[in-house]
């Protein structure tokens, strides 16, 4: 019989998101710019707590939103805050829950890079095969759809599968926060 271990997952770091950074400053810049004007963001060795992990592009063409994972024993310091200072502004601060959900099959845990080839491009609003000439049906999200086949649910499917208020998007958002160490 061969031997097995029993290994727990490493939790999350909690992520916080920083809107509105001018795109032109870098990664570097605005980690050293962060530390410099927030005391409480590293150790009496100057080490820091948190991490800066990607950007995303913002609304608004010359800037970027920074999601940073942060270490958890200072998540309520972090939470207490509603913004960040850098250089001669404030940055606004949130926690950042990030879900992945494809944008091809719509289906959560995988982007659209990590979806099987053989699956065609979906309407996100009906959940049918989104070709040429697709006449959409109306809502019909296809997360809760599956869902209540799968899990035996009684979610309502008269929304797009990705409307921020979707019942399966939301247990999505509850499962990783459970995955998520807060120092507590």
């Amino acid at each position: 019989m061969e031997n097995f271990e029993l290994v727990t997952p490493n939790r999350r770091s909690p992520q916080f998101i920083l809107y509105n950074v001018p795109k032109e400053i870098e990664e570097g810049t605005l980690k050293s710019g962060l530390l410099a004007k927030n005391i409480f963001l590293a150790d009496g060795n100057n080490k820091p707590h948190f991490k800066l992990e990607f950007s995303i592009p913002g609304r608004d063409k010359r800037s970027n939103h920074w999601v940073m994972s942060i270490n958890p024993k200072k998540y309520e310091d972090f939470l207490s805050k509603e913004g960040l200072y850098f250089q001669f502004t404030r940055l606004r601060l949130a926690e950042f829950v990030s879900i992945k959900q494809c944008r091809k099959c719509f289906a959560f845990g995988h982007t659209t890079r990590g979806c099987d080839p053989s699956n065609k491009q979906l309407c996100d609003r009906c959940g049918d095969i989104s070709e040429e000439n697709h006449r959409c049906k109306g809502n019909n999200c296809i997360n809760c759809r599956e869902s209540n086949k799968k899990l035996r649910t009684n979610h309502k499917t008269d929304h797009s599968c990705l409307d921020r208020n979707c019942k399966t998007l939301i247990r999505q958002k509850e499962l990783v926060i459970k995955r998520t160490d807060y120092g507590l």
